[in-house]
């Protein structure tokens, strides 16, 4: 049986890079993907009721606030539903921000995109027509995206990235 991915990421930010990585680099699997704060949001079996039987759910989220209750809270939620074959946790250490310039050869997130200020340079990615020629240009490494261990509250979620490499 094929696997599906379906992907809830924080925001649009993250939206276009794992669509870029999906689809135009191809260095990850492929599936759906809803912007969905799992650290902020509640899901449900409203939102759950579109996914196929045996998705593994892949959740992507930030580590710069100190709050995993509603976190928790969704992948207890998550494992107790027979139709997701596994819950996949990708932490961000601390940021989408802060991946990016890990992986990229960036000092500053607003190079990627060459914008003004922080709040243009997340318009300006989620409006990136193409984004895969940005990441080409500032020599983005797959290898050191996604592969830091969280710190503090968020050290109990391992980083499973790995498992949505190809």
């Amino acid at each position: 049986m094929a696997n599906y991915y379906h992907y809830f990421v924080e925001g649009e930010g993250e939206y276009a890079i794992i669509k870029t990585l999906k689809t135009d680099l191809q260095c990850i699997q492929a599936g759906k993907v809803d912007v969905f704060n799992v650290i902020q949001n509640n899901l449900n079996k409203n939102i759950l009721m579109r996914l196929k039987k045996g998705t593994i759910v892949v959740l992507v989220f930030d580590t710069d606030k100190n709050q995993t209750d509603i976190l928790d809270e969704n992948i207890r939620f998550l494992k107790k539903q027979s139709h997701i074959k596994r819950v996949i946790c990708i932490p961000e250490v601390r940021s989408l921000e802060e991946e990016l310039v890990r992986s990229c050869n960036i000092r500053d997130v607003k190079e990627l995109m060459k914008s003004k200020s922080n709040s243009e340079y997340k318009r300006d990615l989620a409006q990136c027509k193409n984004l895969d020629q940005v990441l080409k240009r500032y020599q983005f490494n797959i290898d050191k995206f996604w592969n830091q261990e969280p710190k503090g509250v968020f050290a109990k979620y391992k980083n499973e990235s790995k498992l949505i490499r190809k």
